[in-house]
């Protein structure tokens, strides 16, 4: 029986966000949200509140943070992406 799947994955900067979405190491942070870094090695991501200020990275260099943001596929069925199927005691 086919069933259709949603994919959802996090995006650095996208989910079309018009404001300010990258900040510069020891800025305020002027939206809560999670915020990735990342050089050619290492991606980290952090979480912020409004008012703390963006730290450095791992390795101790400024770097920029930019919101991570969820991106959901646009095809969804009407229940949400989920299909519903109802089995006999047993049979799975």
């Amino acid at each position: 029986m086919p069933q259709e799947l949603t994919s959802q994955e996090l995006t650095a900067g996208g989910g079309g966000n018009t404001s300010t979405t990258s900040f510069t190491t020891g800025s305020k942070c002027t939206s809560s949200g999670t915020y990735v870094a990342e050089n050619k090695y290492l991606r980290q991501v952090i979480a912020l509140g409004v008012d703390e200020i963006f730290p450095a990275d791992m390795t101790g260099k400024k770097c920029t943070w930019v919101a991570l943001t969820t991106a959901v596929a646009t095809s969804k069925t009407s229940d949400g992406g989920f299909t519903s199927v109802k089995v006999e005691p047993g049979t799975v």
